[in-house]
């Protein structure tokens, strides 16, 4: 069984969303999109109470609900047993279960009946809360939905739903791990989890549990804490007041545990050995196995699912937390190959690129409007296809542009690489002294997608069913131009363009950089580079030879970030494409003048470099 479709409406930042799911599914985009969210969501309809905290104001949407204020979770559950309901009871008993419907796999549409395109048996379930402004609390209901399209309120007196059970909910075997995993006492009785896991492959050692309980309650003599120097005195002095005090005259006596065997249970706490050293408590490893814990037993209780013939359905927020990247990529690939279902959140390019490109989805949240996308529908095709460097080669790189607020597409590789090592010699030359004029805030907040040469349009047809905010970056030779007319046509446009000056390249933006303080700064790229170089026209030339080798860029970018001036300008030019791409209204800045002759659906901003920035 599996997870098919989720919508989402009025919790916490999503006012609407409606979201596809694949087998495996990795959800990745800018923070604050809602991708924690959509977990919750899924945790609130599927999982058990204790998966989530309880509801308050601030998980209805706009944080002011009012008495017709609602939050609305709906599922669609496929991949049933033989695709029947009679090997489903609980899920289609009549009278106490849901409505069978059939689900088209392609579009996600529900029929009635089965056909041709309407394939596999499906139920929907749902989940809804309301607050009430008298008790300050919220009420929440869980059920089947007979009709979507007539649900009207579920809180409504004269609205009759049929509810779901836990016991119903748990044989989809839906699980949660969520990001803040510090806990050290996973793998003992006071987690839930593992008394399940006990109960589900044998039960609680309980002739070992009482053992233990009689060694705690009745020690033997000599071993009793109360009988020990430096407490005895105390003991005994409290003794005789109680004497004085009570007729039965009770006797202090000191215990490990309440004695019971639940506190038995609960007083056990997890060790770890490495090696031949001593055993240490979790709380004192590192945090890389504490994390782990909680994975490592939701992977035993998969596996009993899996030998039971069960269901296995997992939510991980940010699996990377505090775990090297070898072991990353062994753990994610553990479990999508061991789960039914894997819905994966993460900030980690490593983690989204060990998924296939179609179970990669990008988050969007334009004022709690939601959209849920894949990188891809369709498998890449052809080895020499744009899309094969794309999601292949560059996969990660791709994923880390995507999470930015803004997405910059350069007409190729070099302007890539480029601002990449400009970037990051940038920031690598900035002190606790720094004055602001030298400090970028490019990276934080725009990301640059790998572009094959002459692949600008191509790669723009791929981001933009993605990612709302995708700028163009070209020369300012014919050929960008070319490509600015080009991408106008198309619908939806780029959210914006930039330009070099005519007849430049990004080399010459690299030179007008050097021109900072070229005297000073020449000298020493020609000698790293064992070139000739005299003047800034031979630099330009010279970079443009080399667009392609990584070396020259790298040395190069460091030595002009060596220099004050330099830095300076190349921060200022930074932080002004950032403003330009970042501003709603992409007013002009003082670098990137708006022209005046492009229209509104794709505003373009030319570079203008004054000689005394």
């Amino acid at each position: 069984m599996h997870i098919h479709r989720l919508k989402i409406s009025g919790l916490r930042g999503v006012q609407n969303a409606d979201i596809i799911f694949g087998k495996h599914s990795v959800l990745v985009g800018p923070n604050n999109n809602g991708k924690t969210t959509i977990v919750e969501a899924l945790a609130l309809l599927l999982g058990r109470d204790r998966l989530v905290r309880r509801l308050t104001e601030h998980d209805f949407h706009q944080s002011r609900p009012i008495e017709t204020t609602r939050i609305l979770i709906i599922a669609t559950i496929s991949g049933f047993p033989e695709n029947d309901p009679h090997h489903s009871p609980s899920w289609f008993a009549m009278g106490r279960g849901g409505v069978e419907k059939w689900l088209n796999p392609s579009t996600g549409d529900l029929a009635a009946s089965a056909d041709a395109h309407h394939t596999e048996l499906s139920v929907q379930i749902a989940f809804a809360a309301r607050f009430d402004l008298q008790e300050l609390e919220a009420e929440t209901v869980r059920f089947f939905v007979d009709d979507e399209a007539t649900l009207g309120d579920p809180f409504h007196e004269d609205t009759s739903h049929t509810p779901i059970s836990s016991k119903t909910l748990q044989e989809l075997g839906f699980f949660m791990v969520p990001a803040s995993r510090t806990w050290d006492k996973w793998i003992s009785f006071t987690s839930e989890l593992f008394r399940r896991l006990v109960a589900t492959l044998g039960g609680l050692p309980a002739t070992a549990i009482r053992d233990a309980r009689e060694r705690l309650w009745e020690p033997e003599a000599g071993q009793r804490l109360e009988e020990q120097d430096g407490v005895t005195a105390i003991v005994e002095q409290a003794n005789d007041e109680l004497g004085k005090l009570m007729p039965s005259s009770p006797k202090l006596q000191l215990r490990i545990t309440g004695t019971d065997s639940n506190s038995v249970l609960e007083s056990i706490v997890p060790h770890f050995a490495h090696g031949d050293g001593p055993t240490l408590p979790s709380a004192r490893q590192g945090t890389g196995l504490t994390s782990l814990q909680s994975l490592l037993l939701l992977m035993q209780f998969g596996k009993a699912r899996a030998d039971a013939n069960k269901s296995f359905v997992l939510a991980v927020e940010e699996p990377e937390l505090h775990i090297q990247p070898s072991q990353q990529k062994r753990l994610v690939n553990r479990l999508n190959a061991l789960c039914d279902q894997t819905i994966v959140t993460t900030h980690s390019p490593l983690v989204a690129a060990m998924f296939p490109v179609e179970a990669t989805y990008f988050v969007d949240n334009e004022n709690g409007q939601m959209t849920v996308a894949p990188l891809s529908k369709t498998e890449p095709a052809g080895p020499t296809n744009h899309k094969q460097h794309l999601f292949f080669a560059w996969r990660q790189k791709l994923i880390a542009a995507l999470m930015h607020q803004r997405v910059l597409i350069p007409e190729g590789i070099s302007d890539v690489a480029w601002l990449e090592a400009i970037q990051t010699a940038l920031e690598l030359r900035q002190s606790w002294d720094s004055p602001d004029d030298e400090q970028s805030k490019f990276s934080t907040f725009v990301g640059v997608v790998p572009t094959d040469e002459a692949k600008i349009s191509e790669t723009h047809n791929v981001i933009r069913h993605v990612h709302r905010h995708c700028a163009i970056l070209v020369d300012g030779d014919q050929a960008g131009r070319d490509y600015l007319a080009e991408l106008r046509a198309v619908d939806p446009s780029p959210s914006a363009a930039v330009v070099w000056p005519i007849d430049w390249k990004v080399e010459h933006v690299i030179t007008w950089i050097a021109e900072a303080n070229i005297a000073q700064v020449l000298p020493q790229i020609a000698e790293a580079n064992s070139a000739d170089i005299s003047n800034s026209a031979e630099l330009s030339a010279f970079l443009e030879k080399r667009k392609s080798y990584a070396p020259t860029q790298e040395i190069t970018s460091a030595i002009l970030m060596n220099e004050a001036a330099c830095r300076k300008r190349a921060a200022q030019l930074l932080n002004a494409l950032s403003d330009t791409l970042l501003d709603p209204s992409f007013q002009s800045s003082p670098l990137f003048v708006q022209e005046t002759d492009d229209g509104a659906e794709m505003p373009t901003f030319r570079f203008e470099p004054p000689n005394d920035v």
